[in-house]
Parts: C-alpha cells; sequence; structure tokens
C-alpha cells in the first residue's frame, strides 16, 4: 500500500502521473512537467508543487502546470482531507455512542436527603439519579 511519503508502487496516487520516482530513492521524485528534482517528501510536497499551495512555503512552484492540472490536483488534495474528517468525526461520534451506552447500561442510585423526615412533599421533589461511581457535588 502507498504512503503519502513515496513506496514502491508509487502508481496508487493520481499525482504521479505528473512525477517519476527517483532511481534508488522511494521518497524522491521529478517533475513531469518543469523537471524539479524534489529529493526528498515524496507525492504529498509534489502535490503542492503543483497547486502552489504548500502551507509552509518550502516546496518551489511549477512554473509549467496547467490550470486544468493544478485543479485536479487541488481537488485531490480537498477531497483527501475531507474525507479524513469525516472518518473522524464519525470515530468521535461512535466513542460518544460507546461512552453513553457504558453509562445506561451502569447501575444508579437514587440521592435521598436523610435528614428530611417530611414525607408529605415527597411525590413533589425532584429526584436525581447518579451513576454509583459518581459523587454527588460533580
Amino acid at each position: 500500500m502507498a504512503s503519502e511519503c513515496g513506496s514502491a508502487m508509487p502508481r496508487l496516487d493520481p499525482a504521479w502521473k505528473y512525477c517519476s520516482p527517483i532511481e534508488g530513492n522511494r521518497n524522491g521524485t521529478i517533475c513531469n512537467l518543469c523537471g524539479l528534482v524534489m529529493k526528498s517528501g515524496g507525492i504529498t510536497p509534489f502535490k503542492s508543487h503543483l497547486t502552489h499551495k504548500d502551507p509552509h512555503n518550502n516546496t518551489k512552484k511549477c512554473p509549467r502546470v496547467p490550470p486544468e492540472v493544478k485543479e485536479e490536483i487541488r481537488l485531490l488534495v480537498h477531497d483527501k482531507k475531507k474525507k479524513k474528517k469525516k472518518a473522524k468525526k464519525n470515530a468521535d461520534i461512535e466513542d460518544i455512542h460507546n461512552q453513553l451506552r457504558g453509562t445506561m447500561r451502569t447501575h444508579h442510585t437514587h440521592l435521598v436527603n436523610e435528614d428530611d423526615d417530611d414525607d408529605e412533599d415527597a411525590e413533589d421533589e425532584d429526584v436525581y439519579m447518579y451513576p454509583t461511581d459518581m459523587h454527588p457535588d460533580e
């Protein structure tokens, strides 16, 4: 499986059609459009080279990238970030659901004020339930 920084199977990322791997350097790329040699970083900084959008301003912008290629790679990066964000959100929601399911299964206890001998008003009072391992002041 290809990683972000290149691998033995570089063709899994569509951006590889615009660059070539450097022989003997699994993290190096050569831009097929302008010939820029990037000795490290793999496909991720190469995408910044094509899109002209590098968050760290470490990558030289490709002077020969056509607008349609620039847009194709920009959408590729955007969609990948969107999928990662959605996957994280779904995992977070699942964690919350699991935590809630865990609290629903625990035994609850009623907190009763034992100093109150007045049972006449007992029906009108709110009864609060707490998990057995929770202190009432929490």
